[in-house]
């Protein structure tokens, strides 16, 4: 059997030669033109060419497909990482200025129950101690992982009463023990701790509008990033699921990754914890991207996205 080529004629809108096979002793004009043993899969050769099967189709020439990928997975890491960080900023800052209002209402509240006699000023103080280390937990437990490693290492654990009492006795009266002062001057010990259990750390509360901007601006890479890789792509709907997968796996990469950090860094660590978010972040933002990609190949889900 020899391989013949027949010229599409008025039977079809365009001129086109079409690979066939031409079985020996068969003469040229005894069929009609068109495709024959390639009905499943013909081959259409456009006339005016030299060729002889169908060209490849359209790819980048002198570029390796590796660096696109590389590329990729390197807008990936950036984008999981950025988006982390504004998550984090941003929650932190908004628990900093939750904690810093609540310590000042509630010394606020005792100190106008002890000048209105409802408590005594022993009293109020030992209420105000432990009023503020149970703030100080509860806004703790709601700061990112980063956020309470920082704060666990410039202040553990919270004062006690005894060591509140220390601290205020050597600020208005130096070089004199508790035990040594008067009545009157108990008391104003008593009052400078329940005054000083509303006041934060200027060092840190001063960072919080810094928190937000950063935040904020992270947050804006973040969106940045994803219209820019949908807006470049030829299916937005395929680069649209891809993108929020991609979000979602940094996310929750970062999440794990912290969640853990108590165990490997230990309390007080935070540029231990601050690499594993970093790190559980990139993994969870490249690992979604792959995986949504293995998603989107499927020949059902190729169909519904009409590519």
């Amino acid at each position: 059997m020899a391989i013949q080529l027949v010229k599409r004629g008025a039977w079809f809108p365009k001129a086109a030669t079409i690979i066939r096979p031409a079985f020996q002793g068969e003469a040229m004009s005894a069929r009609p033109p068109g495709p024959l043993c390639q009905v499943n899969n013909p081959q259409v050769i456009d006339c005016g060419t030299n060729c002889l099967s169908q060209s490849p189709s359209p790819a980048f020439i002198g570029r390796d497909n590796s660096d696109l990928r590389g590329l990729d997975q390197a807008l990936d890491a950036l984008q999981g990482t950025a988006q982390n960080f504004a998550l984090r900023y941003i929650k932190d800052a908004k628990a900093r200025a939750t904690y810093v209002q609540r310590i000042a209402e509630t010394a606020r509240i005792i100190r106008s129950d002890v000048l209105a006699g409802k408590m005594t000023a022993a009293e109020g103080a030992a209420f105000a101690v432990q009023a503020r280390n149970v703030i100080m937990e509860e806004i703790r437990a709601i700061t990112s992982a980063i956020g309470k490693a920082g704060a666990q290492a410039l202040k553990g654990q919270g004062l006690t009463l005894e060591m509140a009492l220390d601290k205020a006795v050597k600020k208005l009266f130096p070089g004199k023990s508790f035990a040594d002062l008067s009545a009157t001057q108990k008391r104003q010990v008593f009052v400078e701790i329940v005054e000083a259990s509303g006041r934060s750390s200027p060092k840190v509360t001063g960072q919080i509008p810094r928190w937000r901007m950063l935040g904020r601006g992270l947050m804006v890479v973040t969106v940045a990033i994803s219209v820019y890789n949908i807006w470049e792509a030829e299916n937005k709907l395929r680069q649209s699921t891809k993108e929020g997968a991609t979000l979602v796996g940094g996310a929750l990469g970062g999440a794990a990754a912290t969640a853990s950090a108590g165990l490997v860094c230990g309390p007080g660590a935070p540029v231990c914890v601050t690499a594993l978010f970093i790190v559980g972040g990139i993994v969870g933002a490249i690992s979604a991207s792959a995986a949504a990609d293995l998603v989107l190949d499927q020949r059902e889900v190729v169909n519904w996205l009409g590519e």
